[in-house]
């Protein structure tokens, strides 16, 4: 039984779902799919309201946010099924695989390093006929 869910770990996989809902309470019902269906989320970018290009399905407004999570690819399609049929949901995109979150450290007040700005070589520019003679002059 623990060789099947070796099996199993292998198969999941990351991804990532980006969302625009109606209100923020429908977050709630696309957290549920989620988990119904197994995921493991483990980055929320709660929704946050803004206003949309143009109307979708009549909303001028909609809260987007995104999530990352782990799930067997199998389950993919039950949770897309799922959201197409949730009210709350305008409109959500499931990509694989998610970007990477990086942490950079937060720099160290007053231990900075100045950062040299290196200058790249330019060629120098030339003219119609200089260009012409410096050809003519390559080729002999």
């Amino acid at each position: 039984n623990s060789n099947a869910k070796r099996m199993e770990d292998k198969n999941i996989k990351e991804y990532e779902i980006s969302f625009l809902l109606i209100s923020p309470e429908a977050e709630k019902e696309l957290a549920d799919v989620l988990v119904k269906h197994g995921a493991e989320v483990f980055y929320k970018k709660p929704a946050a309201e803004l206003h949309l290009a143009y109307k979708i399905k009549k909303h001028a407004s909609a809260y987007f946010g995104f999530y990352h999570f782990r799930i067997g690819p199998e389950a993919i399609k039950g949770v897309s099924d799922a959201l197409g049929l949730k009210s709350g949901v305008l409109r959500f995109l499931i990509i694989n695989p998610p970007v990477k979150l990086v942490s950079t450290p937060a720099p160290v007040s007053g231990q900075q390093t100045p950062v040299r700005a290196e200058r790249k070589s330019v060629a120098p520019i030339l003219s119609n006929e200089a260009l012409s003679e410096k050809l003519e002059e390559i080729l002999k």
